[in-house]
């Protein structure tokens, strides 16, 4: 099944509309995802495009609160991310870069959670799976405080923007998302994004169990993909 930009588009709209309805997203967020749903849809047919949230004007959510009362202001980036679907018998992405970043009240980093595509330069994977998600990295304010540490780099599917803010209203917003997610609409649009981001990964990761001479990890190993 290959998607259209406007199929996407679509869908975006629809992720957007849901979430600012149920108070999930701040008006700037619902306005970046907007204009996201826009972009697309005016690529219609194409079914290659690419999307960037800038840091700048990321998807903001609305302030919330830990489980100790502490105010929490999460907030979704993409780098850069380059949708080339093919002939479906590959990872849908050539460029895949999106991150989830959640700052205390006084605007102090608490946590970055990066999804990534394994970088290749001059023809040489980076080391870890294909796609991966990453504790740390950058930190807007303050580069002397990036998280040290790179790896471990956990293997994960590929996610893109609507699937990063369904984790994100899950996680943060629970009471809201256990309103919204059996929502129809909401259903139809997220698993639009599924099929385009889980397909071919999960039948690679389901093949690799019926493998016993190597694992379903070095499977997915940038260095060993193909």
């Amino acid at each position: 099944m290959t998607i259209s930009a406007g199929e996407a588009g679509d869908a975006m709209a629809t992720i957007a509309a849901t979430l600012e309805r149920h108070n999930v997203v701040e008006s700037e967020g619902y306005a970046v995802l907007q204009r996201l749903a826009r972009e697309l849809k005016l690529k219609k047919d194409a079914t290659a495009w690419s999307v960037e949230v800038d840091r700048g004007a990321p998807i903001l959510f609305r302030r919330t609160t830990d489980e100790k009362g502490r105010w929490l202001k999460p907030r979704v980036v993409a780098k850069g991310i380059e949708v080339e679907q093919g002939d479906g018998t590959a990872l849908p992405f050539r460029a895949l870069d999106i991150a989830l970043e959640v700052d205390d009240d006084t605007n102090g980093s608490l946590s970055r959670w990066h999804l990534d595509l394994a970088n290749k330069t001059a023809g040489v994977s980076q080391s870890g799976p294909v796609t991966h998600l990453q504790f740390g990295g950058h930190n807007h304010g303050d580069r002397e405080h990036d998280h040290k540490l790179k790896v471990p780099r956990w293997c994960h599917p590929p996610m893109e923007v609507a699937l990063l803010c369904e984790v994100v209203a899950a996680n943060f917003y629970e009471e809201e998302w256990l309103g919204l997610r059996d929502e129809p609409n909401w259903c139809q649009a997220i698993c639009l994004y599924q099929q385009l981001c889980y397909k071919f990964y999960f039948e690679r990761m389901a093949n690799s169990l019926s493998v016993s001479s190597s694992t379903a990890l070095s499977g997915m190993w940038a260095s060993t993909y193909s």
